[in-house]
């Protein structure tokens, strides 16, 4: 999806920003959990005194990574694709079902932020936590919640986008 597409857009600034400071979090999220898991190996091995809680850290950080990442990888092109199509249908046939695709895939994606919010109220209302140090759950599920809709808002927006992009011509092809 050409960003020229997406500009003419109204949210697509704040989408495109929402989604960059959510990555910077992601990022500020992974540095973290390298330097736990360097210092937790440093201090079980060196020191024999492992860290307490450590890979509940570990786990529940990871967590923070990937769906705070997840957005702005959706929105910058990042995810894996696998194209079986198009070379069997024309351009135009292919951006219809590439609009189509992100369509599904928004409604999907916003059924799972929704049963991962649910998820989330359960987690709050029975107090589930980690094991060792009894991190609370529930904001992480939330967060995988907010991650999954925000991805499901970019996946609608650059449907949106497709739907509005006029189909070119084969002299604009050429060129």
């Amino acid at each position: 999806m050409g960003d020229e597409s997406r500009a003419a857009l109204p949210g697509t600034a704040v989408a495109d920003r929402a989604t960059r400071f959510l990555a910077y979090a992601a990022g500020a999220a992974l540095l973290w959990l390298m330097l736990l898991t360097v210092v937790a190996v440093v201090m079980r091995y060196v020191f024999n005194a492992p860290i307490l809680g450590a890979q509940d850290i570990s786990e529940l950080s990871l967590a923070v990574v990937v769906f705070l990442g997840i957005p702005y990888c959706g929105w910058t092109g990042g995810h894996v694709a696998v194209d079986l199509i198009s070379t069997v249908v024309g351009e135009s046939r292919l951006r219809y079902t590439d609009t189509l695709m992100r369509l599904l895939g928004a409604v999907l994606f916003a059924i799972v932020a929704w049963q991962a919010m649910r998820q989330g109220l359960d987690a709050l209302e029975y107090g589930e936590a980690s094991n060792l140090v009894e991190i609370a759950h529930h904001p992480f599920m939330f967060l995988m919640s907010f991650g999954w809709l925000l991805f499901a808002l970019v996946l609608l927006l650059q449907a949106a986008a497709g739907i509005l992009q006029a189909p070119q011509s084969s002299q604009e092809k050429a060129e």
